[in-house]
């Protein structure tokens, strides 16, 4: 390669590169600028507070009020009535009912091991999961998660509203 080279780019404009370094032309670096300092926050928002908390220190509710002994929910951040918000839910062992929810949601098992599967599998062939698996759940989705040990713990993101509804096939 030559010290200056010209090279057709993705957007389909000339781009050169001076030492195998790409030069973009000047709109694209000085809005790739602009955006960048715009989702710069100038100040600390209540919502950005650094948030520091311990496990033993994490507050469980129960998630349905007439079962104590039922799935709970400590929340770390955020509202989960509004979202988002981040928490860890802690489940007994037991199987899974296919349901869905309005929001997206990313979960991290912590502890135990589960299975997580959609309308379209068969449970019997989902493959188990331990701590530091990961799932992506998109909300409106149907699904089911099922806690194969005596207890189950993990931490969910919520990109909305924490809801949850039986899914009803049609």
């Amino acid at each position: 390669m030559s010290s200056v080279e010209l090279a057709a780019n993705p957007i389909g404009k000339t781009s050169r590169y001076l030492g195998g370094f790409q030069i973009m032309p000047v709109s694209i670096q000085l809005a790739a600028l602009l955006l960048a300092s715009a989702s710069t926050p100038t100040e600390t928002a209540p919502d950005r507070a650094m948030i520091v908390k311990a496990f033993d220190e994490v507050v469980f509710v129960p998630i349905i009020k007439s079962r104590p002994d039922g799935p709970q929910m400590g929340v770390l951040r955020g509202n989960p009535n509004e979202g988002p918000s981040d928490m860890i839910l802690k489940m007994p062992k037991g199987p899974g009912t296919l349901h869905t929810h309005t929001a997206d949601y990313h979960l991290t098992i912590i502890s135990g091991e589960m299975k997580h599967w959609d309308a379209s599998s068969d449970e019997s062939k989902v493959r188990p999961l331990g701590p530091g698996s990961y799932w992506f759940q998109p909300g409106g989705e149907p699904h089911a998660d099922a806690c194969l040990s005596d207890e189950c713990v993990m931490f969910i993101h919520w990109s909305g509203k924490r809801d949850g509804q039986l899914y009803k096939p049609q």
